[in-house]
């Protein structure tokens, strides 16, 4: 029988100093954090080491977290992207990374390459998107964060701005598909 956790009581328990919880706090949150990171970074030793320091300044901002209705991962999510946007700055770099060796594979190597083609052409008409319409696809998606969480961690004004941003990042995408299909199948 699988175990179920209360997060606030997770984090009441760390905030107390109980490791454990913070373990459990991290064990589930830590692969939703890493992906999030490798879609962004060049190397996955990159997204490994900043997977870990985001875990160390969450434990260091613990003693300070209240919970105002968010899961514990939407915290997690702001400081994985503003230590990316540090990392950047350090690395001088601007372009981001697909996301193509990351997804898991399955038995057949058929359709394994057919979905890493879908994948890559999804990844590359993303590009032709807004920065912010990019970061909403990939926190709701990618990062499975619901609405409240994703403007919580855009520091967005409402959901409905969320809301809209999506839409929008959506119908775009859909068009840059569409433009792809036609000029592929000669159109």
């Amino acid at each position: 029988m699988a175990t179920t956790y209360n997060e606030p009581q997770l984090i009441r328990s760390a905030q107390l100093g109980d490791r454990q919880a913070f373990a459990r706090l991290y064990e589930m949150n830590v692969d939703l954090v890493y992906h999030y990171l490798l879609g962004r970074m060049a190397e996955p030793a990159d997204a490994e080491d900043v997977t870990a320091e985001v875990f160390i300044r969450a434990m260091k901002a613990l003693p300070k977290y209240k919970d105002q209705g968010v899961p514990f991962v939407a915290l997690l999510f702001r400081i994985a992207h503003n230590l990316w946007v540090n990392h950047l700055k350090k690395q001088g770099i601007r372009k981001e990374t697909v996301l193509e060796d990351t997804m898991p594979a399955p038995n057949d190597p058929a359709e394994t390459a057919v979905e890493r083609a879908a994948v890559k052409e999804v990844l590359e008409a993303m590009e032709s998107l807004t920065p912010l319409q990019q970061e909403v696809l990939r926190l709701r998606f990618a990062g499975q964060l619901t609405i409240m969480e994703t403007a919580t961690v855009m520091v967005e004004d409402s959901q409905a701005s969320i809301k809209s941003l999506q839409f929008s990042a959506l119908r775009a995408l859909r068009r840059v598909l569409a433009s792809q299909e036609v000029v592929t199948n000669g159109g």
